[in-house]
């Protein structure tokens, strides 16, 4: 283990966060919200005079960073994180407790965007509020730059899943490739989220609502703790938000075509061309229970980009069958973007390989493959996903199983899980109101758990993994 490189980098992720923490301070300080002030004030502070130690003691690297060296500072950042941006929802705000605070910040952070902290009136502070959003869009940035190059680099689930242009093993050290990836996802996510905020402002949504939905959308989060509640301010308005939320759900499988003008490839992309494919499939589901096709639409849209927006009142009002509500959740986004579950790459793959099968019935000894964006995949691949897939279905069962402890009811434990681990804060809902501090620290472990994506928890359980 590179050492030297992986704390310095760490250092300076942490000073990105102390930089956001600033301005909320002095957003705060604009609008004379005294406690957030200091709150916001010492968590820039504490953050800076720490992190900037370390870069003056850490020494500089002799040697070559390894794709497993980001791996560990992807996996120190999102546990370490949540503790750091969490002091402001702890000191800012009377009669907080710290469970809650790590809650608030975890979800932010990896877009599941449930809120359990209570105000007198529902009266946040918007220094607050402006928080949340900034913990949003660095969990968005920091989500799909890990996808397209942490696990690009190390293979996670198979060749060809996480693959993009933006990403190459660089010959020298391996942070020496990230430039390329975090320049192009910062201006992509950049524009599309412009893009969205001004087709929402011509829509006439009040321009904090169009800036906290435009980032909702891209973000597959809910940046407003109510955000659970509110629907489109009009039609026109709930339109763009659908366009958002998929372009956010699909991540770089669309925005790398769309910035080269290549708008057939984004339409044609495997995992865009199946999105669409499982939207209108789940949408077909509900109409039984007395939803109509256009809030058919809508509800199956929102719990596939696992955000948890409401684009209907009759979709939020149904009672959808707890099986069906959780298996959009669980399928999820484009790998390539800052939506949770399983992700659709993976079924593509897996799907392939069982076609690859059935023509095989026919005839065993002969020799067929299957490709997915281009590139081959062998066997390999296949047992990646199906790993994968294992050691998904065991963390489920796992925090189902730990949340027994807390006398929590099944459908509860059902939701909970799947949501903390699918980044689907519409999912969790209600299902908090009875959990004490240990349930909701243990809900923010398994936030974190799902945007790492688990697997890659399991090298860094190894002492082999940090002494190599």
């Amino acid at each position: 283990m590179n050492y030297a490189s992986v704390i310095r980098v760490l250092a300076l992720l942490m000073l990105i966060l102390a930089g956001c923490a600033a301005s909320a301070a002095l957003l705060a300080w604009a609008l004379g919200e005294t406690p957030q002030i200091i709150s916001f004030g010492a968590t820039a502070l504490g953050i800076s005079v720490f992190a900037s130690s370390v870069l003056l003691l850490a020494p500089k690297p002799r040697r070559r960073a390894r794709p497993s060296d980001a791996l560990a500072v992807t996996l120190m950042w999102w546990f370490l994180s949540p503790a750091a941006a969490a002091m402001p929802f702890v000191f800012g705000v009377a009669n907080n407790s710290v469970s809650v605070a790590l809650f608030e910040a975890a979800s932010c952070l990896t877009t599941t965007g449930h809120s359990i902290l209570d105000f007198p009136d529902g009266a946040w502070p918007v220094s607050l509020l402006y928080w949340r959003g900034l913990l949003h869009l660095l969990g968005t940035y920091a989500a799909v730059i890990m996808a397209a190059g942490v696990f690009a680099a190390i293979n996670l689930g198979g060749p060809g899943v996480h693959r993009t242009v933006l990403f190459t093993v660089p010959d020298a050290s391996y942070f020496d490739a990230m430039p390329r990836i975090y320049t192009g996802v910062g201006i992509m996510l950049g524009i599309t989220i412009s893009f969205i905020l001004i087709l929402l402002l011509m829509a006439g949504v009040p321009p904090v609502r169009a800036l906290a939905d435009a980032v909702s959308v891209i973000s597959t989060g809910l940046v407003l703790p109510d955000a659970e509640t509110f629907l489109p301010v009009n039609p026109v308005a709930g339109m763009i938000m659908a366009f958002g939320l998929a372009i956010g759900a699909l991540g770089l499988a669309v925005w790398l075509p769309l910035r080269i003008g290549a708008v057939k490839t984004a339409i044609t992309d495997p995992e865009t061309v199946v999105f669409i494919l499982l939207m209108v499939i789940f949408a077909a589901a509900v109409i039984p229970v007395g939803i109509s096709l256009q809030d058919a639409l809508g509800w199956s849209l929102s719990s596939l980009s696992t955000s948890g927006i409401p684009l209907s009142a009759a979709a939020r009002e149904q009672q959808i069958p707890l099986t069906i509500a959780v298996l959009p959740a669980l399928i999820g986004g484009s790998a390539l973007s800052a939506a949770g579950g399983i992700k659709i790459a993976r079924f593509i793959v897996l799907g392939q390989r069982a076609g690859q099968e059935f023509r095989q019935l026919g005839y065993r000894r002969s020799i067929l493959s299957f490709r997915f964006r281009d590139r081959e995949l062998d066997e390999r691949s296949v047992i990646g996903v199906w790993v994968y897939f294992i050691v998904y279905a065991g963390a489920v069962f796992s925090v189902i199983t730990a949340f027994a402890f807390f006398e929590v009811p099944f459908e509860d434990s059902i939701r909970l899980s799947i949501g903390a681990l699918t980044s689907s804060g519409g999912l969790i809902g209600q299902a908090t109101d009875n959990l004490g501090p240990a349930g909701q620290i243990l809900l923010s472990i398994a936030m974190v758990l799902g945007r790492v994506e688990i697997l890659t928890v399991l090298p860094a359980l190894s002492l082999s993994f940090w002494r190599g």
